[in-house]
C-alpha cells in the first residue's frame, strides 16, 4: 500500500492545506517518479514545508522501490522514455495490460497501461468532472467525487506528441503545455472513439500519437494511468 500523507490536507478556517501538507506531497511525487537518485529538497522561506518534502521523498522512494516507479509523462521535468519513441523502460514505469472488461471493450490499439503521477492531467479530469473542486490535491479530489457519483474511472483522450503552447495561458494545465485533450468520460470504448480528427481539434500534419489518461480512485495520490497506442510511447520535445 502506498504511504499516505501524515499532515491534514484540509486546512482550519478555510486558510487552505498547511506548506507541511504541500511539501510532504510534493516530495512524495518527486521522489516516486525518480528512480535514479532521491530528488533534491527546494530552498523555499517554510523550513515545515522543506522538512515535510524529506519525509514524502522517503516514503515515495520507499514506495518506488517496492511497488514500482511512475513516470511524470506531463510537465516541464516529464520523463522521456528513451530516444527510440520505444517508450519508458519498465524499470522507470512499469506497463500492465489493459483490462478489457473495464468501461466497455478496450480496442487493439490500447494494449497497455504506462504508470504515471502527476497534477496536470488529473486538474483537466476534476474540471471536467467535479466543475469548482479545490484543485489542490486533485488526486484526492476526484477520490472523493468518484465516490459521491459512484464511478469507478474516467478516461481522457489526449495527444501524446505536444505542440506549441497558445501564445495566451488558457488556465487548460495541458492545452497550455500545447497537448490536445478530449472530454473525459467513465467509459473506456467512448474515450477511444474521440479523436483530434473532430471539429473542435487542432489541424496538424503530424501523426496523431493518441492516447488515453485512465484515472481510477487511489486515494489521496495523484496517481493514473497513460493508455498508449499500440503501447508505444512516441518521444517528447526536449
Amino acid at each position: 500500500m502506498p504511504q499516505l500523507n501524515p499532515f491534514p490536507h484540509d486546512g482550519e478556517g478555510g486558510l487552505g492545506p498547511s506548506a507541511s501538507a504541500k511539501g510532504w506531497h510534493q516530495g512524495y511525487v518527486a521522489a516516486v517518479s525518480s528512480p535514479s537518485a532521491p530528488p533534491r529538497t527546494p530552498l523555499v522561506r517554510s523550513t515545515e514545508f522543506m522538512d515535510a518534502f524529506e519525509l514524502g521523498a522517503a516514503a515515495g522512494r520507499a514506495d518506488g522501490l517496492a511497488e514500482g516507479w511512475r513516470w511524470r509523462y506531463f510537465g516541464e521535468d516529464a520523463r522521456t522514455g528513451d530516444d527510440t519513441g520505444q517508450g519508458p523502460q519498465p524499470a522507470q514505469s512499469p506497463a500492465e495490460p489493459v483490462n478489457a472488461g473495464e468501461g466497455g471493450p478496450a480496442r487493439a490499439d490500447y494494449p497497455l497501461a504506462w504508470h504515471c503521477v502527476g497534477a496536470a492531467a488529473l486538474r483537466v479530469l476534476l474540471e471536467q468532472f467535479a466543475p469548482g473542486s479545490d484543485r489542490e490535491f486533485p488526486g484526492l479530489r476526484l477520490d472523493r467525487a468518484c465516490a459521491d457519483k459512484g464511478v469507478l474511472g474516467l478516461y481522457l483522450p489526449v495527444r501524446l506528441v505536444p505542440r506549441d503552447p497558445p501564445a495566451e495561458p488558457t488556465g487548460d494545465p495541458l492545452a497550455d503545455q500545447g497537448y490536445w485533450h478530449g472530454t473525459a468520460t467513465d467509459s473506456l470504448a467512448d474515450a477511444a472513439a474521440e479523436g483530434p480528427d473532430g471539429p473542435d481539434a487542432p489541424a496538424t500534419r503530424a501523426p496523431a500519437f493518441l492516447g488515453l489518461v485512465r484515472y481510477r480512485p487511489a486515494g489521496e495520490h495523484d496517481f493514473w494511468d497513460v493508455l498508449p497506442a499500440g503501447g508505444r510511447m512516441p518521444p517528447t520535445r526536449g
